[in-house]
């Protein structure tokens, strides 16, 4: 982690998140390389201001990482002779869940089934998708938000995107709840101490 003393650790976690469908056009790329795919991106985002090919999921409100395990008991003789049993905690599912109040054309085209991303003045026929989710490579970076300017990590994943809950219009902020359900790729990884 950038700049944090092990004895002045304390922060507040802030996360930005940007992503890229698989399948979209990136600038400057040519030939089969020109697409967005499970081996090709385009460079990462480098600021809110300047995102690239990267589409900005809004300021996020909350966000956090899921691991969905399976229990097992493993059971066998240990050095006195007797039997013994041991518990093992396999990792199975991984997620990202976050929330934020900015409601992108991704959230809209999720709760309202559309087949494509939205262009302004198009139709589309509604409810006509039968998987109101985006196969997406995602940039999440944490910051520590107490410490203004401070990055503390910058994680790129493989996944798919859906909405946990449609969109729901009532007397209060709007706010959409999504889940990235990760995809195990080569391509993903961790790097500590990203600058925000």
């Amino acid at each position: 982690m950038k700049n944090l003393d092990r004895l002045d650790a304390a922060t507040i976690l802030g996360a930005r998140l940007w992503i890229v469908t698989i399948g979209q056009t990136i600038s400057g790329g040519s030939g089969e390389n020109n697409k967005v795919s499970d081996s090709v991106l385009p460079e990462l985002p480098e600021s809110y201001a300047n995102p690239g090919d990267w589409l900005l999921m809004g300021k996020i409100r909350t966000a956090k990482p899921q691991t969905d395990y399976k229990q097992a008991d493993v059971e066998g003789v240990d050095d006195t002779g007797a039997y013994k049993v041991s518990e093992m905690k396999l990792a199975q599912k991984r997620k990202i869940q976050f929330t934020t109040n900015d409601i992108t054309p991704e959230a809209m085209q999720m709760t309202f089934g559309l087949t494509s991303a939205i262009v302004e003045g198009e139709e589309q026929a509604v409810f006509a998708s039968g998987n109101d989710s985006l196969e997406v490579w995602a940039c999440y970076e944490l910051t520590d938000a107490y410490r203004a300017q401070t990055g503390i990590a910058r994680i790129l994943v493989r996944g798919t995107l859906s909405l946990q809950n449609p969109l729901e219009a009532k007397s209060d902020p709007a706010q959409a709840d999504y889940e990235l359900s990760v995809k195990p790729n080569a391509l993903a990884m961790f790097v500590a101490g990203v600058a925000a």
